[in-house]
């Protein structure tokens, strides 16, 4: 009895689907037992000096401040509040570690001194925010020259937020600061390769340009 094609292609597409599965499952076998094992052998990594990290350095004396007897709007007084926490993070140790595993830092630095390597990731972490909030509540002050010194210093220190990055952009479409638009945007494009969620950033620029 001669079998349908159909039939016949269905079941080669089901040999090939298993086959398939089979290779996806030993892989994911492969990832999860290599992975337990370099967590293991973490556990055990002696712990290291953390001094020659490359810390974070960050200066905001350069930045337009703003003076708790001059607050007369609620942007203003939100502005201020995230100023004020700015200031308190800038002068603590600060390390971008977004890019690196715990286990990798584990492995790299002993266990010992995760505690110490999230908390100085932590720390950057609010910093970025804390200087996106104060950009954005200088801009809704009508402060436009102001938000855009504070952003800027965001992008400086290596800013992943896509928000800071569209929030500048829309400040400088308004200003009509075109070259500082395109330099945006090639800064935006070298960290394409480290952050994919640039991706939607470039495309907003690019939107903005074509207007």
């Amino acid at each position: 009895m001669k079998i349908p094609l159909f039939f016949s292609l269905f079941i080669l597409f089901v040999v090939f689907f298993n086959i398939k599965l089979r290779k996806a499952s030993k892989e994911i076998e492969n990832s999860n037992a290599n992975f337990w094992k370099r967590e293991r052998e973490s556990m055990f990594a002696r712990k290291k000096s953390l001094d020659h990290l490359n810390y974070i350095s960050v200066s905001l004396n350069d930045l337009p401040m703003l003076k708790e007897e001059e607050l007369f709007s609620d942007a203003e007084k939100k502005a201020y509040s995230h100023q004020k926490t700015a200031l308190s993070l800038a002068s603590k140790p600060m390390l971008n570690l977004s890019s690196i595993s715990n286990t990798d830092l584990k492995l790299q630095y002993g266990p010992a001194n995760l505690e110490n390597l999230m908390s100085y990731e932590q720390n950057y972490e609010n910093l970025i925010k804390s200087l996106l909030n104060w950009g954005r509540y200088l801009k809704e002050a009508n402060r436009t020259s102001d938000a855009i010194a504070v952003l800027e210093k965001a992008v400086s220190i290596g800013s992943d937020l896509s928000q800071n990055y569209i929030l500048l952009s829309d400040l400088y479409r308004e200003t009509q600061q075109i070259d500082k638009l395109l330099s945006l945007k090639n800064e935006v494009e070298n960290r394409l390769k480290q952050n994919a969620m640039q991706k939607k950033v470039l495309q907003y620029i690019d939107n903005i340009l074509n207007m």
